[in-house]
Formats: C-alpha cells, structure tokens, sequence
C-alpha cells in the first residue's frame, strides 16, 4: 500500500511540475481588473550575493540592513522565496527572462555562453511599451558581454559597487521621470572580497583599521574551514559588506523619494543567490542548492497598495517570477514566460506546490558534486546530483537549514520522478547567432565568458575595474583578447576540459570559449577571480 500511495503522488507531483513548466510558456496575457499601479515606474534592485537570513527584515541579529530593513516596513515580504540558481548569470537570466537557467542555456559554471536572443526579456517587453529602460550594474557576470544589455537605452558599469552607479542612476531618473521608466539597479557589495568601510565594520563589530576587504578567503588555496574564531570574522566582513552596501541604497531610496516618485514608483529589491560559509562544507557559492545559497530576500513595494510591512510565509520561485510580476502589476501587455505572484499578493493563492532549483559545474572541481538540481515544496526538499547519481532529502518543518538528511526510505524521494520530468522540459534555447568562439578552452571554475567579442557599448563604462578605498574606476577600453578562465590562485594556463550545455550528464568533452574583453576580465579580477 504505501508504495501505491508514493507512485501516487510521485504522477500528481509530475503533473503540477509539468503544469508549472509550461506556465513558463509565452503566452497572451490579458488582465480584465485594473491594474495596481497602472504605467507606473518600476525600479528593479539586486543586491547580488545577499543571502535572506542576513537581513534585519529576516531576523538577522546584526545591523546589517537599516536601510532595507525601512524600505521592507512599506512592502510586502516575501519570506520563503528560492531562487532558481546559485550564481549571478544563470539567476539574473532568469530573473530578466521568467525563463530557468537551463532553458537559457547557461546554467554550467564557468560561463561558455551567452544569453539567447530569441525569447522575450523584461527591459524588451518595457521599452516596447514606451518605457524608458537603464540598467546601473557591476558589470562581471551581468555585463553587456554577456547580453544584459538587451532592451536598454542605457546599460553602465562604473564599478562593482553600488556607490560607483549611483550617481549615474539618480541622475538617469531625474532627466526621464516625467515619462514611465525601467531602471535596473545592480551591486556585488556583498560578493567575495566583501569590502567595506571602516563605519560598516565597526558595525559589525570589527576594528575600524582591520583590511579593506578579505582578499585571500576562499581562494583555491585557501579553502579549508577556518577555526570558528576567524569563521566568525569572515562572516563578519560579510555582513560588513552587506552594511556597505545598504548605506548607498538608503541614499538611492531617498532620493527617489526626494524626487516624489514613491507614489508612481514600484520597486522590487531581491537577490540573485546566497553565500555559503561552510553550513554543508563550503565557502562562495555556485556549486550548491542548499538553503544558504538559495533563499533569498524578496520584497515588494507598490505605491497605494503597501502601505505597511505584510509577510507572506508561502513558498515562492524568486527568479522565474520577477519580470511577470512587475508587468502584471502596472498592466503592459505582454507574452512573457515565467509566473506572477499577484495571487500570492492578494492572498487568492497560499503558495507554490513546488520551486525549482539548479546548479551545474564540473565533478570534483573545488567539491563540487557535478550537475544537481533541486525540487523545493512547503514541507520537504529533494536535492539530486545527477552526475554523481545520488540524492539528499530534508524534512523543512523539523529541519530548515538541511542538516539532516533523511532515510531512503522516506517518502520525499518519492520526488525523483518529478524532478527528472522537470529537466527533462528544460531544452535549451538557440544561442545567440553572433558569440564569438576561439579555442583556448575555459579553466575549470572560473569566473566566466563574454559575448561580443571585441569592444564594449559606448554606454559601457569601466566595468568592473578594482577599487581600492574610495578610489573610482576609470573608463576603460574593452579589449578583445581570448580569457583562459580559471578559479582564483589557479595556475594562469590550466585548462580543464568544460561541460556541453545543457541538463544531460558531464561529457567531459572540452568546450571552445568566448572571447572576453578586457574590463570583463578586470570585473571579474575584482571579484575575487582569475587571481
């Protein structure tokens, strides 16, 4: 009997999941109730590399997020949302596109590809509309290289900071906001080095004088588990950085307000992913769908509807639902894949039955288990490594931060088959018909490719290029050298063969790269790779 009742469930669990899939599918959408916030503006925040529990609105003990922790007491709060991938590209695809990583086709780590062209994106759908669209972005992983940049009138990177964007963004709504605006404002305070100032360590706890930044943490050489003593420093430059980061929004913030745009205005602030600090054995992210680097904040602001803070408990996908979302609520029409969480909003939906997770680098290559995915439900969590051929499943009520993983036995594996339909749907899409390849091969986890092939957009500026102190990056000229990725304090010309793209198994068969610019290199150098 009660292996009728796990096949059971096993076929309704596929069902929702190829059901939910195929909402992923373009089609018409057609609201007949009034929008909420109609021709409204919409500001779109991410703050990369914050994990949820790290935030004051999520109940971290520290500091670390007045400013968010304000903006969150005017929004709605969303307190289980999962992203679909656990780094920058393949998350920020599918947060632009409502498409998951390996429909996009860029889920394996280190980078081979570039975003495709062929399906609808959120800046796109709103320029369309007669939006004016700018992006504000600390280049790297979300570069124009990588074809970020679609749909936008304006797409710069000054730096890898928020602080090194504001000014141009402030500046960019102040001249366009007598028309409806898209801006997409982007910042790695919180991604490895973690720099900070001295007033965000002291907030945290560290000495004013202590290192700008934790230069050699997590390097290949240095990966090992820290004492708990040095753990909790790290952890605390971390939180430092989240600090450093949260000071420039508080001054993005009001000068939004200040520009009495809070009353036509929707802003979503989120993450692409979280952080690992050994919780399941290690550091950075990437390679892992554990909690840690996969729940992320998410929170709403809509003019006239949120007036104060409202938690929603239910369990929602972060990435895929972003672009549907933020159309839904100011009424463009649109052909967008993805799901809208208005139902979640206006409490007619308790929450999504499953969310989808993926991750795919190469076995063995600093721990990594190979390609895993991920199916996430109210109540349990199946984790399935499918180059290894094993799985982990949790009991989310009795254990949240997945610690324990429960018997074989149990009946969360029961959703083996429905993880497996859900790949099997995702085919990639067509690459962009102009990414330029060469033939000096991609090192085994570094920080990825870019696109175009030679020079950046004009409207590219300084990508990424390493700060020290409050020294700001310079314009740079994009270069058009091949990069010979490898992970940080790798030797330069190591070239392990990478992965074909996809959701099949590790073909150990070495793919081409794509030429990278020079200030793409640089970005990425100031990250903590290619060091």
């Amino acid at each position: 009997m009660a292996s009728v009742v796990l096949r059971a469930l096993a076929l309704a669990l596929t069902a929702v999941s190829l059901m939910l899939y195929s909402s992923q599918m373009p089609l018409p959408v057609a609201r007949s109730e009034r929008p909420w916030c109609e021709h409204c503006n919409i500001i779109l925040i991410s703050f990369d590399t914050v994990r949820a529990d790290h935030l004051g609105v999520y109940g971290y003990d520290r500091d670390t997020s007045p400013n968010i922790d304000r903006f969150a007491e005017r929004a709605v709060v969303f307190d289980e949302a999962i992203a679909q991938a656990a780094w920058t590209l393949p998350a920020h695809g599918s947060i632009l596109s409502g498409l998951y990583p390996a429909r996009l086709g860029v889920l394996h780590y280190p980078a081979a590809h570039k975003l495709p062209v062929t399906n609808p994106v959120l800046p796109e759908t709103l320029r369309n509309a007669g939006y004016a669209t700018a992006g504000f972005t600390g280049g790297g992983f979300v570069s124009e290289h990588y074809g970020f940049n679609r749909g936008f009138d304006v797409y710069s990177t000054s730096g890898r900071h928020f602080e090194h964007n504001i000014d141009q963004a402030i500046t960019w709504i102040r001249s366009n906001k007598e028309r409806p605006f898209f801006v997409f404002f982007h910042g790695y305070d919180a991604h490895r080095p973690y720099y900070s100032k001295p007033v965000d360590k002291k907030s945290m706890g560290l000495l004013e004088s202590a290192a700008s930044e934790q230069g050699r943490y997590c390097l290949r050489d240095n990966r090992a588990r820290p004492d708990p003593t040095h753990l909790d420093e790290i952890v605390r430059y971390y939180d430092a950085a989240i600090h450093h980061g949260d000071r420039t929004l508080g001054v993005f913030l009001r000068a939004t307000n200040q520009l009495e745009l809070m009353d036509n205005t929707v802003i979503l602030l989120t993450s692409d992913h979280g952080e690992e600090f050994f919780e399941h054995g290690s550091c950075d992210h990437v390679r892992f769908l554990y909690r840690e680097s996969v729940h992320v904040p998410f929170m709403l602001y809509v003019p006239n509807f949120t007036r104060g803070t409202r938690h929603i408990a239910g369990l929602v996908p972060a990435s895929i639902s972003v672009a549907r979302t933020l159309l839904d609520i100011v009424g463009v029409q649109h052909s967008m894949p993805g799901v809208t969480l208005l139902p979640m909003i206006d409490g007619t939906q308790h929450d999504f039955p499953v969310v989808y997770s993926e991750a795919d680098s190469d076995p063995g290559a600093l721990g990594s288990r190979g390609a895993c995915r991920a199916i996430t439900r109210p109540d349990q969590k199946l984790i399935s490594y499918t180059d290894e051929g094993g799985d982990e499943g949790y009991d989310l009520k009795a254990d949240i931060q997945e610690t324990r993983i429960l018997p074989q036995t149990h009946e969360v594996y029961g959703l083996r088959n429905t993880l497996q339909a859900f790949a099997d749907a995702q085919k990639a899409l067509p690459e962009a018909p102009d990414a330029d390849l060469n033939s000096e091969g991609i090192g085994e986890t570094g920080g990825g490719t870019g696109a175009d092939s030679a020079s950046g957009h004009a409207t590219e500026r300084g990508v990424g290029n390493k700060e020290r102190g409050d020294e700001r990056p310079g314009v740079k000229q994009a270069g058009s050298g091949g990069l010979e990725e490898t992970e940080p304090g790798a030797a330069p010309n190591a070239q392990p063969g990478t992965k074909e793209q996809g959701t099949g198994g590790n073909s150990g068969a070495k793919k081409d790269a794509m030429t990278v610019p020079k200030d793409v290199q640089d970005s990425l150098r100031s990250l903590g790779y290619l060091e």
